[in-house]
């Protein structure tokens, strides 16, 4: 598949190209109840959450606007600040996976605000609706989001980045610890620079991979099962042209620095991600001080679509516990 430039498009440059391709082999769902276990340097709770049966019509999202930044102008979907609730005047910022963009929120725009927040979701360099910008300047994930959140006038900000929207989690924790005030890290290799994580996934990689669809890849088989109409919605607000650009790390994303941050962490995947499944969640807890993890059984790679009544009501407990 090619791009609108040209250049050829496809998933495994655009990992290999910030950390390394790497993928994990599927676990098992667990049982459906929480569980101790080790999180992080001080240890954490693991919580197993049901699975979703049954899926909500995806709301539509309002606020799109353009918002210039250097060098690249953002599609952007706000929705002002919140005027109501226990969220009001505290900002979430989504950050979407490959498989997205900023217009793919539509399970967590109005439920979000609805809660008193100020949502902010936008589009990355390349993505639906935004500029790539030059080739010989491509900045990086952390620094366009701080000049989008300086571009809106938001101080500090919940962040939440899932799959390769969560490359500039860590990175953000450790370049901006005072705009952050939680950070979810959800579904995602997270742009980890270690060389025994990305040996041990990449050993896992199967051959011809990047070859599967990507509803294979990206989907659990439940969902897949279940609402195979649903899945021309997602695809229709997941796979729209891309314009490859590889931003790099402002930090260098190894165990030592990661342990490191300070910010309030939730880690999260489905049981069913085919990239990061629990076994491998547990290993990055390992190393992350303050976190709290979430599986989301039978989920896939896409567990705020799969599982997003329960994602919603995760995310929104988890934010309560940190607003400042």
């Amino acid at each position: 598949m090619n791009d609108r430039t040209g250049r050829t498009l496809n998933r495994r440059n655009i990992l290999a190209g910030v950390a390394g391709a790497s993928v994990a082999a599927l676990a098992p769902s667990a049982a459906f109840a929480a569980v101790e276990q080790a999180g992080g340097p001080k240890g954490g709770r693991e919580k197993v959450l049901p699975a979703q049966t049954s899926w909500d019509p995806l709301p539509a999202m309002t606020g799109r606007k353009l918002v210039q930044i250097p060098d690249v102008r953002l599609a952007v979907w706000d929705t002002g600040e919140g005027r109501r609730g226990p969220g009001k005047g505290q900002t979430v910022v989504l950050m979407h996976p490959h498989t997205g963009n900023g217009g793919s929120w539509g399970y967590q725009q109005a439920v979000f605000a609805a809660e008193g927040y100020r949502v902010i979701s936008y589009s990355r360099r390349g993505y639906h609706g935004s500029d790539a910008g030059p080739s010989d300047r491509p900045g990086t994930m952390v620094g366009d989001l701080l000049a989008l959140m300086d571009a809106l006038g938001v101080g500090k900000f919940h962040l939440v980045g899932l799959a390769a929207g969560a490359f500039a989690a860590f990175d953000a924790g450790l370049s901006a610890p005072d705009r952050l005030l939680s950070c979810t890290v959800g579904a995602t290799l997270a742009g980890i620079q270690e060389p025994s994580w990305n040996a041990v996934t990449t050993e896992l990689l199967p051959e011809g991979w990047f070859n599967l669809p990507e509803t294979f890849r990206e989907l659990g088989p439940s969902y897949r099962a279940a609402k195979p109409k649903a899945m021309a919605t997602w695809i229709e607000h997941t796979e729209l042209p891309v314009t490859t650009v590889t931003q790099p790390p402002q930090n260098k994303l190894l165990w030592p620095a990661i342990e490191s941050i300070r910010t309030p962490m939730l880690l999260l995947t489905g049981d069913c991600d085919l990239y990061l499944p629990p076994t491998r969640l547990r290993e990055l807890a390992r190393h992350v001080r303050n976190s709290e993890v979430v599986i989301f059984s039978e989920a896939g790679h896409a567990p705020h679509w799969e599982s997003h009544r329960e994602f919603n009501s995760t995310l929104l407990s988890f934010i309560r516990k940190h607003r400042r």
